[in-house]
């Protein structure tokens, strides 16, 4: 009996030992990390045959040369890259079919210092968004990623599409740069105007006496407003009808280098808390009632 006793406690033994090898498995927290995050000036983010760059041109990052990015999303994406690690391996069973997820519909990370790549990497979640992997570029042994002491969906960051990192200002430019801005109301245009920098001090065109505390809140409005966010081409049949209709009022604002930032802005639809926009080059974008309200100043209103 005590034979037997022994036996089984030396059996227990080697199934604890076992256990918590198999569970405190040595795994580099920094595998998929660039220690100094300072030197990383440049990002892509590759799946299939769409492509993101985020670049930092030494003020600001910019997507793809064309916009500057969301600076919270920037953020965001900087933190996760600075505080994801990996909880473990994938388990062996698991192993090919992550590895295949990954490599066929995962995104392609690369980090940059200038055209020096620093880190290369790629990245897939679970269906039910619950759970990230990344795999090093070139290897075959995915790992699943965690940030210590979050529940958060890692991925989430790297799934975003193009137009959503845009920065949600829509007329982000320097202010002290202003040069002119063009008010025009469809079907009525007694009502349109142009505010520009007259005297030292900005003025509403062919009326100066008009009340410049009035445009100067107007001006501060309209640098002020934000989307909410912007809807891709084909999401809302509703709003691809409304986007082909004509504008009911429509803001552009130009700056001293001549740069066009202009906000189409369509008729509120009933008990929607939102108000369908378009930009300068056709992106969709829904802004709130609020600042439709303090947008929607026609020319009497400045006159005094």
């Amino acid at each position: 009996m005590l034979s037997s006793l022994l036996i089984m406690a030396a059996f227990l033994v080697l199934i604890i030992l076992f256990g918590n090898s198999r569970d405190t498995i040595s795994v580099d927290k920094n595998l998929f990390k660039v220690i100094d995050q300072t030197k990383i000036d440049r990002v892509t983010l590759k799946k299939g045959n769409e492509q993101i760059e985020l670049r930092f041109d030494g003020s600001k990052w910019m997507i793809n040369n064309s916009f500057e990015a969301d600076r919270q999303l920037i953020q965001v994406f900087f933190a996760t890259l600075l505080q994801a690690e990996p909880r473990r391996p994938v388990a062996q069973r698991l192993r090919d079919s992550i590895h295949h997820q990954i490599n066929t519909s995962g995104m392609e990370v690369k980090l940059y210092e200038s055209e020096r790549l620093l880190k290369s990497f790629m990245v897939a979640g679970n269906e039910r968004k619950t759970e990230t992997y990344y795999e090093l570029a070139g290897d075959l042994s995915p790992y699943l990623m965690t940030i210590p002491g979050y529940r958060v969906y890692v991925a989430a960051i790297f799934e975003l599409a193009g137009y959503e990192w845009r920065d949600k200002r829509i007329f982000n430019f320097k202010w002290e740069n202003f040069k002119r801005l063009t008010a025009s109301f469809a079907g009525n245009e007694e009502e349109s105007f142009a505010i520009s920098f007259q005297d030292r001090f900005f003025g509403l065109e062919g009326n100066p006496a008009a009340d410049t505390t009035k445009l100067n809140d107007y001006l501060d409005a309209v640098s002020l407003v934000q989307a909410i966010r912007y809807v891709p081409a084909g999401e809302s049949p509703r709003y691809d009808s409304i986007l082909a209709t004509i504008p009911y009022y429509s803001i552009e604002a130009t700056d001293i280098a001549n740069r066009s930032h202009r906000l189409d802005i369509y008729p509120p639809i009933k008990r929607d808390p939102v108000v369908l926009g378009k930009l300068h080059d056709g992106q969709a974008v829904l802004i709130s009632q609020e600042d439709l309200i303090r947008l929607d100043r026609k020319r009497s209103y400045f006159v005094r």
